[in-house]
C-alpha cells in the first residue's frame, strides 16, 4: 500500500500544477531595478485560457502609487515610449509584456525595491484580473 501511495504522489502533484481550463493567468513576472525612487518597468506574461479574447487595459498594487501599459516603439530612427493602455490576449492565447515593448510602467513605489525583493501586482483584463509576485531584478 505505501508503495502505491508513494507512486501516486508525484503524479498527484503534477495535477495540482496544472492550470485550471478556463483561466486568466500570470507568469514570468519581474520587474527591472530603477537607481532611484523613480518609475520602473515590469514585465509579464499573459496566459488566457478562456474561450474569448481578452482586454487587459489596467493594473493595481499596493506597492506603487500608479500603474500604466506602455509600448516602446522605434519611429523616424528614434526609440519612444507610447502609452497604449490595452493589451490583447486572444482566446486560448498569450502575450507578452517583454523589454522593447509592451510593458508595465510603475509609478511612485511605496517603498523602497531592491533586487530580490517582490511586488504584487494585480492585472485587470474587463472584468477578469489576475496577480502575481513580481520579483525584482538588477538592471
Amino acid at each position: 500500500m505505501r508503495t502505491v501511495l508513494l507512486a501516486l504522489l508525484p503524479l498527484l502533484a503534477l495535477a495540482a500544477c496544472r492550470q485550471p481550463p478556463g483561466e486568466l493567468r500570470l507568469g514570468d513576472a519581474w520587474i527591472r531595478e530603477a537607481p532611484s525612487e523613480g518609475p520602473m518597468a515590469g514585465y509579464v506574461r499573459i496566459d488566457n485560457g478562456l474561450p474569448e479574447a481578452l482586454r487587459c487595459d489596467g493594473a493595481t498594487s499596493p506597492d506603487f502609487g500608479a500603474i500604466e501599459i506602455h509600448r516602446s516603439a522605434l519611429e523616424n530612427g528614434m526609440s519612444r515610449m507610447l502609452r497604449d493602455q490595452v493589451v490583447e490576449v486572444p482566446a486560448r492565447g498569450q502575450a507578452l509584456l517583454q523589454p522593447g515593448d509592451y510593458h508595465l510602467m510603475l509609478f511612485r513605489p511605496q517603498r523602497a525595491l531592491k533586487a530580490g525583493d517582490h511586488a504584487t501586482i494585480t492585472l485587470l483584463c474587463g472584468t477578469r484580473h489576475a496577480s502575481a509576485e513580481f520579483t525584482i531584478r538588477a538592471p
